[in-house]
């Protein structure tokens, strides 16, 4: 399976990256155990793209703090932790669950909703994928998964 991702711990620029947006979240009064507070930053920044002119630049880096405090937010409530995910298309930061090898990748869920201009989704979302995750660890646990294993 040469096509398989291939996760390792994040490199310590990729985990200085991460930690650069939640401390710009924190300055802007966002911490991400308030999901509440996540979802009103990324609500307000849809509000605001829609009324004005936002500089793309801006738009980018400020939808990557969204991401990085979804990600923050599921690692604090469902366990999950950062991972580099390498495949021959490139590198991605994503969230791996110990217990499953399940992973997900918070930028992508922002920039899907992003597209669609939904508000109002990331409870609903985190909730979602709470019960998945109990799920495929459920049926992981019955399996017989253990720590060698690679699969996702």
């Amino acid at each position: 399976m040469t096509d398989a991702p291939q996760l390792s711990p994040l490199t310590e620029p990729e985990q200085q990256w991460v930690d650069v947006r939640r401390a710009y979240a924190e300055q802007e009064g966002v911490g991400h155990l308030d999901l509440d507070a996540v979802e009103a930053f990324y609500d307000g920044l849809v509000s605001r793209s829609e009324a004005e002119e936002v500089d793309p630049e801006e738009l980018g880096a400020l939808l990557d703090v969204v991401a990085v405090l979804l990600g923050e937010h599921l690692g604090a409530r469902h366990g999950l932790q950062w991972v580099s995910v390498r495949e021959e298309h490139g590198t991605d930061l994503g969230l791996r669950d110990p217990l499953s090898d399940a992973v997900v990748f918070p930028h992508a869920v922002v920039g899907a909703h992003w597209n669609e201009g939904t508000t109002g989704w990331m409870g609903g979302h985190v909730d979602a994928l709470g019960e998945q995750l109990q799920e495929i660890r459920a049926q992981r646990a019955a399996d017989g998964f253990g720590a060698g294993s690679a699969e996702g």
